[in-house]
């Protein structure tokens, strides 16, 4: 087999596993009907059954990244995916009550955890330099052009009867097919005669200090990011804008905006330069002001396009940046922290902002976004200030 046939092939694959990453979303939709099928949960039992994947996946991803120093692309990617479908299937015959729908939740996220852990490493593993970081960018886009249509079928499924929604994740099967045909049985920093592979070098203190800021970035980034998914139905309530589906139609603004940024990050890193992540937070304090002074259907939009196309900005550049840092055995473990810290920010979001935000405000909701612009204006600076001695500068600036 060539070596122009060999990466075709695992594109495939990777194509197939990015289209079911996000596959735990399709949950979502179906959160109203599944509380009324459960009168006796309480709303946070209810709640988890569309978020407690975030949890699994931040356990599973260290895992997962972990154990790509021994086991290959192909059984790894098998395991996460088989996890993930007898997690999301399992409630068509386990639904007696909503414990059952949240180990199923949990065990779905373990796989979607080891999915996202395995995608970055696999494209670092064919590509590098210009082409890796172009990939990252159509993946995400991918990610969330899927993450969009499931939420959209899986609303659809439950205004039939909730547990329609569950039928999505036979999806899963068949991606499980396309994973044992496609992916190589190989590991990270393994040669193979048809894959170009960067020879790995040992990683400094001062480049495991350098990988640990960027994570720690990345997962603020989330972190704010996790406030439109929090409180966008509390101001579209507040304000008197809409009807609760209204949040759902702008929160997909976010996606909308991540497909954006994958086919466009090529312009837009050349653009920005070294400078591309302060603008991302720049963008985030732009986004939090309009929801704090300007309070209609269009800025709740706006923000959420922008602040959406922040994040999968960030989501995109970070990985590149620490496939040029972390040595080819390594990445895929620092992937695995990626994935758990960034999964973490998110779920942390809302019991941090809930708490931290009555200690300075009466009024959760723009005390919210008063942190939220705080936050991202510090971390504008920091940026700036660090830009040109960055790992960006190197990898961006020719």
């Amino acid at each position: 087999m060539s070596q122009h046939t060999s990466k075709n092939k695992i594109l495939i694959g990777i194509i197939a596993l990015a289209v079911i990453a996000r596959l735990t979303v399709s949950t979502s939709p179906a959160i109203a009907v599944i509380g009324h099928a459960f009168p006796h949960a309480s709303a946070t039992q209810v709640e988890s059954v569309a978020t407690i994947g975030d949890l699994a996946a931040a356990i599973s991803a260290l895992i997962f990244g972990k154990l790509l120093d021994h086991w290959t692309f192909k059984r790894l990617a098998i395991i996460s995916v088989t996890i993930l479908a007898v997690g999301g299937l399992s409630p068509l015959i386990w639904h007696t009550s909503i414990t059952n729908l949240l180990i199923a939740g949990f065990m779905a996220g373990l796989g979607a955890g080891g999915i996202t852990t395995i995608l970055p490493s696999l494209q670092s593993y064919i590509y590098s330099g210009e082409s890796l970081a172009n990939m990252l960018g159509r993946v995400v886009a991918l990610e969330n052009g899927s993450s969009m249509v499931l939420l959209f079928l899986g609303g659809l499924l439950a205004s039939q009867y909730w547990l329609h929604n569950y039928y999505l994740f036979f999806l899963a099967l068949i991606s499980l097919v396309i994973v044992i045909w496609a992916l190589p049985r190989t590991h990270p920093g393994q040669e193979e005669d048809n894959v170009t592979q960067v020879q790995p070098t040992v990683m400094s203190k001062q480049t495991i200090i350098s990988i640990i800021a960027y994570l720690i970035t990345a997962s603020l980034m989330v972190f704010l990011e996790a406030v439109l998914y929090n409180k966008n139905a509390i101001y579209i309530q507040h304000f008197h804008l809409g009807s609760p589906a209204l949040s759902g139609q702008i929160i997909m603004l976010d996606g909308a905006a991540a497909i954006v940024v994958g086919v466009t990050l090529k312009w837009i890193r050349r653009f920005f330069k070294q400078y591309l992540l302060a603008a991302c937070f720049a963008a985030n304090t732009i986004g939090g002001i309009l929801l704090l002074v300007w309070h209609n259907t269009w800025s709740i939009g706006l923000a959420t396009f922008i602040i959406g196309g922040a994040s999968a900005t960030m989501l995109t550049t970070v990985p590149y940046i620490l496939s040029t840092l972390a040595t080819a055995k390594r990445y895929p473990l620092v992937m695995g922290f990626f994935s758990a810290i960034t999964s973490l920010g998110f779920s942390s979001s809302a019991l941090v902002f809930n708490n931290v935000v009555p200690i300075f405000s009466k009024h959760i909701l723009q005390g919210t976004y008063q942190l939220q612009i705080i936050i991202a204006l510090v971390m504008t600076i920091i940026l700036l200030l660090t830009a040109n001695r960055s790992q960006l500068k190197k990898v961006l600036i020719k």
